[in-house]
């Protein structure tokens, strides 16, 4: 399992370097994928381990992007909240056996996956953006950036989402 995990993470930390790092509109905001293997951690997972493998994924995203440390404390952030910010989407029916659950748009549901997502990516670019900007001297650049980044990551993890539960889907029956 471990090792299907870091194959995960490095397709898409590959993705996000040699792809997504170039797409920008206008200038503004990047789409930022390489959250999506954190927030499909299990809730059984510890916390320890979920903080070390985003660490480890935003140090390489610092690395080949050259920013220092924003990549690192975006996911390591995003780790430290993604299984409160899971449990919060959990329908409130499979609260008794939910500590095997595995976050998809199956065992969700698509609405509360979605919205997963949503309040995920929007708290990931928010930090981000906040770290690089690190004043508020020209707010619309900031928002500009924060708004579009997340935009742009919704759509396309939502988009991998439902590719990965197509195939799920077509190789179970």
């Amino acid at each position: 399992m471990q090792l299907k995990r870091f194959l995960w993470f490095f397709v898409f930390l590959a993705i996000q370097v040699l792809v997504f790092n170039h797409v920008q509109v206008y200038g503004y905001g990047v789409p930022m994928v390489c959250i999506l293997p954190i927030l499909l951690f299990p809730l059984e997972t510890p916390r320890w381990q979920i903080l070390l493998w985003s660490f480890a994924i935003g140090l390489l995203e610092d690395i080949f992007t050259n920013t220092p440390g924003m990549s690192a404390a975006t996911l390591t952030l995003i780790g430290m909240v993604q299984p409160a910010l899971l449990r919060s989407f959990t329908p409130r029916d499979e609260e008794d056996d939910d500590a095997g659950l595995v976050p998809s748009s199956h065992t969700l549901g698509w609405a509360a996956f979605v919205r997963y997502l949503i309040v995920a990516t929007l708290l990931q670019a928010l930090c981000f953006f906040t770290l690089e900007a690190f004043s508020f001297f020209n707010i619309w650049k900031y928002l500009i950036n924060i708004l579009s980044s997340w935009a742009m990551t919704a759509i396309i993890l939502t988009a991998f989402e439902s590719i990965r539960s197509g195939t799920s889907r077509h190789t179970t029956t």
